[in-house]
């Protein structure tokens, strides 16, 4: 590390001056008069003034400092000092850059002669001894022998805690004068990192000698004190928490359980040292919360507790917090042993599962804590900020550190230059990171060290704005704008470089052009999530290769999407599902331009391959829907109305097999609707209806062409047809998953036909009827509509087509009372208007009768009761199955079907086919509490789109909350969790789903 030196005395006054020049001369003269000597008004102090950050603070704060001196006699000392030419420009930087130092000099005038910058100053020395020098002036503060096994302060109490800390600030204020002073801050950055680590260093050991000395129980115990975070790393702030642990080891021949009382103890009275209330302020917190189980775990622990805790317990997070340890303070040998123990666990930690997902993880929360009007301010968190520039140097770090000594080290710094020397990133990319973390440190710094106040916002205030620019630029232009554009630059910066560094290297091993061989480059992608990286590697080689036009596209744009798909559940299945997509495309010019120009595009096209198999294939069944993605106002549901106008048109155009052009047709609608579902264009409470609506028309459209294309061939008697919707059709709340569960109802126009005319007719209408089930059901590259009848009346046993008549005499003779509570959602949905309206009049008084008995209620229930004991899947979970389990679907859907069949008669509002309508009208009328209506309608929509999600990952339909880690993954962010947060989904669905439970037991079966 180099020594800190003294910045370039020639720097300009460019960027601003001083706000009253008048009362600052007054000011240099009033200084004068106090010391009874001219070394303050004289010739160049004024430009010294005007060079500072704030040259009307500096001004004060010379008059503030010679005042002090003045009463407390030292004036002698401050016009000696002043003989020191560096003395007046070292005084002005401080005085105009750091209130805070000008009060620590008020408090202590006789400090002011540190600023002549000669004598015994411990910060300017070999790189060696210049930690061991500032741990022994701490030392020296505290009258303790640095070179003792277990140094003891001379001193105790509220004595030796003042000393310390003065001493401290002594230091402080020697490091700010150099910084302040530099033409060039940021070539400095290193090494005012690393001294202001030592010097916490050792104020903590110091701290420790006071507290040896005033717990005499703690003698002969051993102390460690280990550093995490950026005092761990020697690149700590001006003002930030300093994390410890501490180790502990019994003294020879002690009860263990004295000696951990005793412990404690010592870390306490340490930690009180440097952060209690005392005289002389605190000079920043010790935070002991990163030990283990953290602010509940015990303050001390032995070195065996930790070495079990980290194998056996310690979460993933804790291991990246390990990458930064090491001893700070106490006992040397025994922080070696911890270390030596420990840190051989960090180059491990990545191996464990889930690893790098919830490093990542956390990362995001992170950002998502920000509060939105602080994001553009926020140097340090916000996007492209100091922690985006960490992030990125540890996670390569976790990834390859495990196979390469040669980058396990805890500094930012140089570990981004070991990761470019060595390969794992292009050596111009760490260069650019380097340069914009030096940067960006500066700017934290010189936030604090005014008031050295702990913050990393960039200030609103013009004024403070203009200070901060003015202290971060030695030279040149030192205007706000020049600060404002070039924080934003590092800014796209650094969240540009990120994709860069993981990816790019990737690439060119795959075109065997890298230094990164190709077992690193496969690590790398197995670490981001790619569970099969050599097939990973053969994708990336082929989309790569050559020297085409899309092949330079598509280098060109891989390293985004690669990282956007191991954001994803499923990386691999998103690379191939890319590939795939793009040779199909790869000669189209829109789509490469796409690619190349629109990072919209690009990256919905990348979240949606690697988070749903479901859209995934409808893409690559219509591929130039990709363009869609360009304007996700193209992902809008289109109006109904819409949607039937071009049903129409094809079936003008295609007389003859226009079912086919229909489902396809519904599969484009339906791949729309999914990818406004997963790209959150679509409120996903509007999903079942969507569909259910496509699928209408769908049905009704495909029922035209089949009676168009039969009733030509065979011409019967003139008839009228219609479809009636069942089950979720029918409540027109249907997901991805759902068959159409339907009835088929025709009526002979003539109503005189003879035996052998209505034979004819009902053979013919049950061939349109299976007709239409086969065109919907038959698509080789379209989704399919499952037309199913199994809830006509008599089951697979009765006719597939009925007349209106024959439902009549069924309704009226034979049907049981479940009947009508399976025509609640009958709605007609296709056929002939007159038909269907009648065919709703014939079934109202069954469906919303005047009067339930109470045996056709006892029925319902025994019937619910038995479904649960016979239909739920042997082995399954009844709090976990989404339809038949404990508070879900089927439970909501009863209770609200109950409801309906006792009241719907007298409660016109209740006469609905769906759900969620029916409870809340049920609600609005007083048939049940507000409080259970919610309760309803959050269990029920949770269990409905948990379905749809899971339909959406893995395309096939879900019974049960996803056990497997990815599916429960996939569920969570679909449904709108952040990620990582897939356990938080089981919690509000199992919860969700026992309080649905006990409302429906309360209502359905009457009973508490």
């Amino acid at each position: 590390m180099m020594s800190i030196r003294r910045g370039d005395p020639a720097r300009t006054a460019a960027g601003g001056g001083f706000g009253n020049p008048a009362r600052a001369r007054r000011f240099l003269l009033e200084a004068d008069e106090l010391l009874h000597a001219e070394v303050l008004a004289v010739p160049g102090t004024e430009d010294l003034l005007t060079a500072a950050a704030d040259p009307d603070a500096a001004a004060l704060g010379v008059l503030r400092v010679a005042e002090a001196a003045a009463g407390a006699g030292t004036a002698a000392q401050f016009v000696a000092a002043a003989q020191n030419p560096a003395f007046l420009r070292r005084l002005c930087d401080i005085a105009g850059g750091s209130e805070a130092s000008v009060d620590h000099l008020v408090r202590w005038p006789n400090s002011v002669r540190l600023l002549a910058g000669d004598g015994d100053s411990v910060l300017i020395g070999t790189d060696d001894a210049l930690p061991e020098s500032i741990r022994a002036a701490m030392f020296a503060a505290v009258r303790a022998d640095p070179d003792a096994e277990a140094p003891t302060a001379g001193i105790t109490g509220s004595e030796a805690v003042g000393a310390l800390r003065r001493a401290y600030r002594d230091l402080l204020l020697r490091l700010t004068a150099d910084d302040l002073g530099s033409a060039a801050p940021e070539r400095l950055i290193e090494d005012v990192t690393a001294v202001l680590s030592d010097m916490a260093a050792g104020a903590v050991d110091a701290g420790l000698a006071i507290a040896r000395a005033e717990i005499p129980e703690a003698a002969g115990l051993r102390l460690a004190v280990i550093g995490f975070g950026k005092c761990g790393a020697r690149e700590l702030n001006y003002v930030s928490d300093v994390d410890v642990v501490f180790c502990w080891a019994s003294a020879e021949g002690a009860a263990p359980e004295a000696g951990a009382t005793a412990a404690a103890q010592l870390a306490q009275r340490t930690m009180e040292t440097v952060s209690g209330m005392d005289s002389e302020p605190a000079l920043w917190e010790i935070d002991a919360a990163l030990r283990p189980e953290g602010r509940d775990g015990p303050l001390v622990r032995r070195l065996d507790e930790f070495e079990h805790y980290y194998l056996n317990i310690a979460h993933n997070w804790e291991f990246q917090a390990l990458l930064k340890a090491r001893p700070i303070a106490g006992d040397r040998q025994l922080g070696q042993s911890w270390y030596d123990t420990l840190n051989p666990l960090v180059w491990t930690a990545s191996r464990r599962g889930g690893f790098i997902e919830q490093v990542r993880a956390m990362r995001v929360r992170v950002v998502d804590l920000i509060p939105g009007r602080e994001a553009d301010r926020q140097i340090k968190l916000g996007a492209g900020g100091l922690r985006d520039v960490e992030f990125s140097a540890q996670l390569l770090q976790l990834v390859h550190g495990r196979d390469d000594e040669r980058i396990r080290m805890p500094n930012t710094l140089r570990v981004l230059e070991a990761l470019g020397s060595c390969g794992y990133i292009a050596s111009e990319d760490a260069a650019a990171f380097i340069e914009s973390y030096e940067f960006l440190r500066v700017v934290e710094h010189r936030l604090q060290i005014p008031r050295m106040q702990r913050t990393a916002l960039l200030p609103t205030q013009e004024s403070k704005l203009r200070m901060l620019a003015r202290s971060v630029y030695g030279g040149g232009d030192r205007s706000i704008a020049r600060l404002t554009e070039e924080r934003r630059a590092h800014a796209r910066r650094v969240r540009a470089l990120h994709e860069q560094i993981f990816y790019r290297p990737i690439l060119d091993s795959a075109a065997q052009v890298g230094l990164m061989s190709a077992a690193a480059a496969q690590e790398r992608l197995s670490a981001f999530g790619y569970r099969a990286p050599k097939p990973a590697m053969k994708h990336i080689a082929a989309l790569t290769t050559g020297v085409s036009r899309s092949a330079m596209v598509q280098k060109q744009v891989l390293p985004a999407l690669l990282d956007w798909f191991s954001d994803g559940v499923d990386p691999d299945a998103g690379l191939l599902a890319f590939r795939r997509l793009s040779d199909s495309l790869s000669g189209s010019a829109w789509y490469l331009k796409m690619l190349r120009d629109s990072g919209l595009a690009a990256k919905s096209m990348a979240q949606v391959l690697s988070l749903s198999g479901f859209a995934t294939d409808l893409l690559l069944h219509n591929p130039t829907a990709v363009e869609w993605l360009d304007d996700h106002r193209r992902l809008q549901p289109r109006r109904i109305t819409a949607v039937e106008t071009e049903i129409a048109g094809l079936l003008e155009r295609h007389r003859g097999g226009a079912a086919s052009a229909i489902r396809a047709l519904y599969s484009r609608e339906v791949l729309r609707t999914a990818l406004a579902d997963i790209l959150e264009v679509l409120d996903r409470a509007e999903v079942p209806s969507v569909l259910s609506g496509l699928m209408d028309a769908a049905i009704d459209g495909a029922l035209s062409a089949t009676r168009a294309e039969l009733d030509a061939t065979v011409q019967p008697p003139d008839y009228e047809f219609a479809v009636v919707a069942m089950g979720r059709l029918g409540g027109a709340e249907i997901g991805y998953y759902s068959d159409a569960d339907v009835m088929f109802a025709y009526r002979a126009a003539d109503s005189d036909l003879d035996a052998d005319a209505r034979a004819h007719l009902a053979a013919h209408v049950k061939k349109v009827a299976l007709r239409l089930t086969s065109d919907l059901g038959s698509a080789a590259v379209s989704l399919p509509i499952d037309v199913d009848a199994d809830l006509r009346p008599e089951g697979k046993s009765g006719p597939l087509v009925r007349a209106l008549d024959s439902y009549r005499s069924y309704y009226a003779n034979w049907s049981e009372p479940w009947e009508a509570q399976a025509l609640l959602r009958a709605r007609t949905i296709a056929g002939d208007a007159q038909l269907r309206e009648d065919f709703r009049s014939l079934i109202d008084p069954l469906r919303y009768p005047s009067s339930v008995p109470e045996s056709s209620l006892r029925q319902m229930r025994r019937l619910k009761a038995r479904m649960e004991d016979e239909r739920l899947p042997r082995g399954a979970d009844p709090k976990r199955h989404i339809k038949l389990g404990r508070g879900g679907l089927s439970d909501v859907e009863w209770t609200v079907q109950l409801m309906q069949l006792m009241h719907a008669h007298t409660h016109e509002q209740l006469r609905t086919t769906s759900t969620l309508p029916a409870l809340r009208a049920g609600a609005q009328a007083g048939l049940l509490g507000e409080e259970d209506a919610q309760i309803l309608e959050t269990a029920w929509t949770m269990a409905t789109q948990l379905r749809s999600a899971v339909m959406l990952y893995r395309g096939r339909t879900a019974e049960a909350l996803p056990a497997d880690r990815s599916e429960l993954e996939a569920a969570a962010r679909l449904m709108g969790y952040r990620p990582g947060n897939s356990q938080q989904l089981t919690e509000d669905y199992l919860g969700s789903a026992r309080r649905a439970r006990k409302v429906m037991e309360r209502l359905f079966y009457s009973f508490d």
